[in-house]
């Protein structure tokens, strides 16, 4: 009887191994980065590029969104997207939209001035803005071996009883967009597992580690 429950107890402490893994945030493993210029305000203005508009990355950016919401409330940041996106979209739209007809493709020097009119709209409001975040979401394949994955500067879990198997994920292309000046990207991965959108903190890591340089990350008072 003794045998059997040290057994339970085995499987049970098992299985909650797995679901802590399956549930498992993505853990960042790059170096923080660092600029030039320290951040001096806490406005975060960033745009998703219009590829973030096809497929389930819609719900990505959602779910990133949402986490974005609640990091902004955490550490008093003022999260300019909903206009700044606004801007962007719009601009785009007045051109007749962002793809090339021929190509199918991003038109690239369109999407260039319209980063650089959103850029003027919203530092025109808020001058302390030096930065805008730029994302373009990127869906590609790697492996994952005994349940971990590791890409592009991150680590997360899956429950499996494959040693190795390739899985689909998510990462996120970053530019910093300042005019006139060198730009500086990165690429960080995002989620190994399918969109939740009901978990608005499971990117922390991923927020402080893209955010770190263009923001100041007050913690917020009761």
């Amino acid at each position: 009887m003794i045998k059997h429950i040290f057994i339970i107890i085995a499987l049970l402490n098992l299985v909650g191994c797995k679901l802590v893994q399956y549930n498992s945030d993505p853990k960042v493993t790059a170096n923080t980065i660092t600029f030039a210029k320290p951040a001096t305000h806490s406005n975060l203005a960033y745009i998703w590029l219009p590829t973030a508009n096809t497929g389930n990355k819609v719900l990505y950016r959602e779910a990133f969104d949402n986490n974005v919401a609640n990091f902004s409330k955490k550490h008093t940041l003022t999260n300019l997207n909903p206009q700044a996106q606004t801007v962007f979209n719009d601009f785009i739209i007045e051109q007749g939209g962002a793809f090339d007809t021929n190509t199918g493709k991003l038109n690239a020097e369109l999407i260039q001035t319209a980063m650089q009119h959103t850029f003027n709209n919203i530092t025109a409001e808020y001058p302390s803005v030096d930065t805008l975040l730029v994302i373009h979401p990127k869906e590609t394949s790697i492996k994952v071996v005994d349940g971990t994955a590791n890409w592009h500067g991150v680590e997360q879990h899956i429950a499996t009883i494959k040693s190795v198997e390739f899985r689909s994920v998510i990462s996120l292309a970053i530019q910093y967009y300042v005019p006139d000046s060198k730009t500086y990207n990165l690429e960080i991965g995002l989620d190994l597992h399918t969109p939740d959108l009901s978990d608005n903190s499971k990117y922390e890591q991923v927020l402080t580690h893209i955010l770190e340089p263009i923001v100041i990350l007050n913690t917020a008072t009761k």
